[in-house]
């Protein structure tokens, strides 16, 4: 019997977490098959050998990307000559268009099947990278609502699957404990920093997070700052600018912090979306070098850069972008909205109604049986004859 081969390609934590997502839910299906690829520890718990950990391709800018620039164009090569040599029965990317996109239009070549999880964000800039979808992607399978219709005009068959985040929020249950746990004072309130997942990231939102907490001090006495830690980064990372106390780091999950938090400030990204997904109120900003900044104006094709206002298709939540997000312009939006109790319940509100929209549940269960279409009668016969 021909054990299937399936190559996934994540390029940062979130992909990681839904390579293994979708590799657990195919082998809920009885599927017994030879799972390899670029990921994380999540995958690499789900089983699958990985050649790469995802985290060298885990940089964010068109200059930002030049210091790993060797190891990537190593790992392109290799993972190009294994697609041609030993091509595998199916290939999964998940986002990371820059790496994945090079490796779809190789492995589509060899008349691989290509079955794109995660859609690259064609629709807000590099538009002319439908074209490559168009002619190497089987299948895109994609989170948000508005998304299907998008690239079915465009001709590229895209299904959605529903977003991963909404099947956790679903089975997330806050602790009560959380208060005492974080040493939270009765009248103390709580705020959520999430300066992003990338070690980059984290150096140019980290120090205007924590100079503009320190402006915030005297106006709000009771407010206590805590920075979500992102999985596998090093306390020293975070320690410049922790070191006097004004913010605390801490290991919990998004949803408990974010649910228990009076105000969150995140970098844009999936946190953000996942933060707003609890209707906490929420401040995205996003910053990366002038080069890469002055580069992504000219390409960038939507008025928003984060998921919760691009998905409303609406400002509904206020973003601090590039010249923008200085501690001064931090500080003050952040006492906007705490000093506007009004405001902020219209924006959990709005927040509510966007997570509404999500109605699709089951996003994993859902993506794994595309893939098993993709993968031939033989092998979901086999995923059938496993679930008896």
């Amino acid at each position: 019997m021909h054990r299937p081969r399936v190559m996934i390609v994540a390029g940062e934590a979130s992909g990681d977490a839904h390579g293994a997502g979708l590799v657990w839910a195919l082998r809920a299906r009885g599927l017994d098959a030879r799972f390899f690829g670029v990921g994380g520890p999540a995958m690499a718990a789900a089983g699958v050998e990985l050649r790469e950990d995802y985290r060298d391709l885990a940089v964010v800018g068109l200059t930002e990307v030049v210091g790993r620039l060797p190891r990537i164009l190593s790992l392109m090569r290799r993972l190009t000559r294994e697609l041609r040599l030993d091509p595998p029965d199916l290939f999964v990317p998940i986002d990371a268009p820059d790496f994945n996109l090079r490796l779809a239009g190789v492995a589509a070549a060899r008349d691989v099947p290509v079955v794109y999880f995660v859609a690259p964000q064609v629709w807000a800039w590099r538009e002319r990278r439908v074209h490559t979808l168009r002619r190497c992607v089987r299948e895109l399978l994609v989170l948000f609502p508005f998304e299907p219709n998008w690239f079915a005009a465009r001709g590229v068959p895209a299904t959605l699957i529903g977003h991963p985040l909404i099947d956790a929020l679903d089975a997330f249950r806050p602790d009560p404990g959380l208060a005492q746990r974080l040493g939270l004072a009765e009248g103390d309130a709580l705020g959520l920093m999430l300066p992003g997942s990338r070690t980059g990231e984290i150096a140019r939102h980290l120090p205007i997070f924590a100079a503009a907490a320190r402006r915030l001090q005297p106006r709000f006495p009771r407010l206590r700052w805590v920075v979500r830690q992102a999985p596998k980064v090093d306390d020293r990372t975070y320690a410049p600018w922790i070191a006097d106390g004004t913010l605390r780091l801490r290991t919990e999950s998004i949803f408990e912090l974010a649910h228990a938090a009076r105000v969150v400030v995140s970098a844009s990204g999936t946190a953000s979306f996942e933060a707003a997904l609890t209707t906490t109120p929420l401040i995205v900003v996003y910053r990366v070098s002038p080069i890469t900044w002055a580069l992504a104006r000219r390409m960038v094709r939507v008025p928003w850069v984060s998921m919760a206002n691009l998905t409303a298709g609406r400002a509904i939540v206020p973003e601090l972008l590039q010249g923008d997000c200085t501690p001064d312009g931090l500080a003050g939006e952040i006492a906007a909205l705490l000093g506007d109790p009004a405001r902020a319940t219209r924006m959990r509100a709005e927040l509510a109604a966007l997570r509404a929209c999500f109605a699709t549940r089951g996003a994993y269960a859902r993506a794994a049986e595309r893939v098993l279409a993709h993968l031939g009668p033989e092998a979901a016969a086999d995923s059938a004859e496993g679930r008896r």
